[in-house]
Parts: structure tokens; sequence; C-alpha cells
């Protein structure tokens, strides 16, 4: 692992700086406004839903940090239809840090791109679908995926919701426990 003190760095206005994967950024006392260590790596992300199992064939997933922000990308499709018990809220999980407690609020955000999804409970006149996640209440390895609408309210997505095929290719942004 590579280590870089941030007053190390120097450029002018709009000057871009790459961080190779694997590298530690240190506040060395010197800088300002910065303070807090930042790395990039990689997880693998799952679909979490208690006794369902779930047959995979992508799942791909990385993340940059700083201090306690965690922006993750990943993409994950199933090879097969979800097995056992698929009637319970549908989650993502393996997120590489454990999301902060959140009170008095729900908080999350948009995944992105999804397909292959089945949402009979959701008429099209309705107008544009979203796949969404919430950050848990309690400090968690989970988020919990949700599909809203126009004019339709926030809906918990099932796994009998997820197709044989089905793929979300997205993001998730979130406040990590430490």
């Amino acid at each position: 692992m590579s280590v870089i003190k941030v007053d190390q760095i120097q450029g002018s206005t709009g000057t871009t700086v790459t961080i190779p994967s694997g590298t530690t950024i240190v506040n060395s006392g010197t800088a300002t406004n910065f303070g807090e260590a930042a790395s990039t790596g990689t997880w693998t992300p799952i679909f979490v839903s208690s006794s369902a199992t779930f047959s995979y064939s992508t799942q791909v997933g990385t993340y940059f940090k700083i201090g306690v922000f965690v922006h993750c990308l990943f993409r994950l499709a199933l090879s097969g239809s979800p097995g056992g018990t698929t009637s319970n809220a549908l989650s993502i999980g393996g997120l590489p840090f454990n999301t902060a407690a959140v009170t008095n609020g729900y908080f999350g955000g948009h995944i992105g791109h999804f397909f292959n999804i089945n949402l009979p409970f959701l008429n099209v006149s309705n107008g544009p679908v979203d796949l969404c996640y919430q950050i848990n209440a309690a400090e968690a390895g989970t988020v919990e995926l949700k599909v809203t609408g126009d004019s339709t309210a926030e809906t918990t997505l099932l796994p009998s919701n997820l197709e044989s095929s089905t793929e979300i290719r997205g993001n998730i942004m979130y406040h990590a426990a430490s």
C-alpha cells in the first residue's frame, strides 16, 4: 500500500490528482480542511433476504472512502430465479463498511440502472419507476431496496420481484459507522 501526505499534493485550481488503487492519503498536519484518510478497494455485492437463496452470474464492486464517507459502485446479476422464501424484504449486502446508525429519519438514494425486475404492483400510467436504497436505522452491512414512482407510494422490493436474469448496475453512498 502506498501512502501520500496531503501536504505533498500541490496544484493550481483545476488540477487533477489520480489516486492509484490501494493508496492511502493521510493529513500530515500541515494541510488544512482534509484531515481524513482516503482509501479505495473492491467489495462483493450480494442480495440479502431472510430464508431466500440467490445464484449470481456477476458480482463486482469497487469503493472509494474518505473518512466516514463511502461511495460504492457495483454490478449484480442473477443466473437463476431466487429460491427459498421470496416474500421478505430484499437488501443489498456485503458493503465494504457498515452503515452508521440513523436516528430520526430515513436516508437513502437512487441505485441507478436496473432491468428484468417484475414490478406488477406499479401501473405504467403512474409515471416513471425508480429503484432506491434505504439506509437501515441500526448500524448494518446492508441497505434495503425500495421502488418509488411519480404517483406510487414507496414499496419494498421482494425476492419474488426478481427474474432469473435480473441485473442492477448502480451506486450506493453512505456514512460509515467508523
